[in-house]
């Protein structure tokens, strides 16, 4: 099949996926993708870099073989996603973070006033951000809603699990806004700020302020939305705010554990409303991604570590939030001693198990925690979050991303099919209790004494 050919069968596919699809989303994942190949029941569909490829395939394998199967009348066909090798991979974002948006001289002090105003974090910005495959739709995303606000992606809804770089790619968001206009008015809360804002508003009955100050923002950046969840004063107020912003052209931006649909007690209207925009998942980072961070937070601090010693840090966590702390513990703990960062040394500040340590199947963990909190495994596999349940169930989780090589998303297909998301944080949950609540950690050290 020559070249016109395949040029028009993909043209037609195209302008059936944006029914589905909506203009936008058709934009980001299908941007300068290109059917290859059509032969022996097999269409190769190039994309501009692995990244757009890989999430393209996981999100909308299922449609994209649908509408091509019905534009060509070829069935059954099966697809193969793969990089373009005459696309331009620079292309991702479209706009460049660099020189293009830098504020001039005299004006950096006020970009500096107005990102402390903003209670915007001045490191939080696309430059510092680390982009990878788990990461790199919202990423392009983020850029072009900085690049048009109010315009590209609004609102722009990112989601994930814990300490994986929603907020820092938000935040990236409003402090490029800043950038190019220092006098723009960008509002930074956390959900539960604005829920407790409009409370305190109520009860002291002067509502017209809070009103006035967040339905006047040219960006409205919400960390955690999930919080208004079952709240129905701050979704009512919530929406009007939402309102007002987007008819005035302003840009709005949200953070999430989990996508609308799956914020239980979350009104339609709230629901509908975000997601008419983009909604961009950021996934569990690699460990390419985490070794890159981790070298440039220690540079950061004048030391350069090498990749291997950075990969055996950022591979004791699941989440970029965690790295630095452990990165913390291990620097501190080489100059207090005086020495050189070594593999040795990070496995005894790290607690990590060596080479020849036994690692327990996933089959006896299960069975250990179940024995020690007598539950019948059915229950810790099954849907129910009763607390009783839930926390067994998340030292499973933790212990088998501790004790053995199994990925975030074995562990979750191992528990019943979850979300690896969910996995994520049960993991960090555990993890948090362990070095904050001594009953838990005697619980899980008994679990692993007895393996």
């Amino acid at each position: 099949m020559d070249r016109s050919e395949l040029e028009k069968i993909w043209k037609t596919t195209l302008n059936e996926l944006e029914v589905d699809l909506g203009k936008n989303n058709l934009g980001l994942y299908f941007k300068n993708s290109r059917l290859l190949s059509l032969n022996n029941g097999v269409a190769k569909i190039g994309f501009r870099n692995l990244g757009v490829a890989t999430q393209t395939n996981a999100r909308y394998y299922s449609l994209v073989q649908t509408t091509l199967q019905k534009v060509t009348t070829m069935s059954p066909l099966s697809l193969v996603f793969e990089i373009d090798p005459e696309a331009e991979t620079k292309e991702i974002p479209e706009t460049e973070t660099g020189p293009l948006f830098a504020a001039p001289k005299e004006n950096r002090e006020d970009l500096i006033d107005a990102v402390k105003r903003s209670h915007l974090r001045p490191d939080f910005t696309f430059e510092e951000f680390c982009v990878s495959t788990s990461n790199q739709l919202a990423f392009a995303a983020a850029s072009a809603t900085a690049a048009s606000p109010g315009e590209n992606y609004n609102p722009l809804f990112l989601w994930g699990g814990v300490g994986i770089g929603k907020t820092h790619l938000m935040q990236a968001v409003g402090y490029e806004i800043l950038r190019k206009n220092p006098r723009a008015k960008v509002i930074y809360a956390p959900g539960e700020q604005f829920t407790n804002e409009i409370i305190a508003g109520i009860r002291s009955k002067n509502t017209a302020d809070f009103k006035n100050r967040y339905r006047s923002a040219d960006a409205l950046l919400i960390d955690d939305i999930q919080f208004l969840s079952g709240k129905d004063t701050a979704q009512e107020e919530f929406f009007h705010t939402f309102n007002a912003i987007t008819q005035n052209e302003g840009q709005i931006v949200m953070t999430s554990d989990r996508k609308p649909a799956d914020i239980p007690d979350l009104a339609d209207r709230l629901k509908s409303r975000f997601e008419g925009g983009m909604v961009a998942d950021i996934s569990t980072p690699d460990s390419e991604l985490k070794t890159a961070i981790c070298v440039l937070k220690a540079r950061k601090r004048g030391i350069e570590l090498s990749n291997s010693l950075a990969f055996s840090i950022a591979n004791s966590v699941e989440n970029i939030r965690g790295l630095e702390g452990k990165l913390q513990q291990v620097i501190m703990t080489a100059q207090t001693k005086k020495v050189e960062i070594t593999p040795e040394l990070i496995g005894e500040v790290l607690n990590l198990p060596t080479a020849t340590e036994n690692r327990p199947d996933a089959r006896v963990i299960l069975d250990r925690v179940c024995e020690y909190y007598q539950l019948p495994i059915k229950l810790i596999k099954g849907e129910k979050r009763d607390k009783p349940i839930a926390m067994p169930r998340q030292i499973v989780m933790y212990l088998l991303k501790k004790k053995t090589r199994m990925t975030l998303d074995e562990i979750g297909d191992y528990l019943g099919g979850r979300d690896h998301t969910t996995i994520l944080h049960g993991v960090a949950k555990i993890e948090e209790l362990v070095g904050s609540n001594s009953r838990t950690k005697t619980d899980v050290d008994k679990i692993v004494d007895s393996f």
